[in-house]
């Protein structure tokens, strides 16, 4: 697979980096694909690890949280086995 890119300021970053390193241009990519990849899947494991610690937290709070009705839900919605208002 081949890939053109048109753009001066990557073409130019690329020779650089080619010319410091003096690695060939489709190793450094892959190394800079590789390296973006991980950073990305990084990035996901922490929002998920973010969204399950805050969700545990709202589990904490609500389970503290007083009971302050105690009727069933039943009861609450005030519908009877017809499902009808009561």
């Amino acid at each position: 697979m081949s890939i053109t890119i048109d753009n001066a300021e990557v073409e130019a970053l690329l020779a650089d980096l080619t010319a410091t390193t003096h690695r060939a241009a489709p190793d450094l990519l892959l190394e800079l694909l590789r390296r973006e990849r991980a950073r990305v899947e990084d990035e996901a494991e922490r929002c998920i690890a973010e969204d399950l610690a805050a969700d545990e937290a709202m589990r904490r709070r609500f389970s503290g949280s007083p009971n302050v009705d105690a009727r069933t839900i039943e009861e609450i919605l005030a519908y009877d086995e017809n499902g009808l208002p009561v």
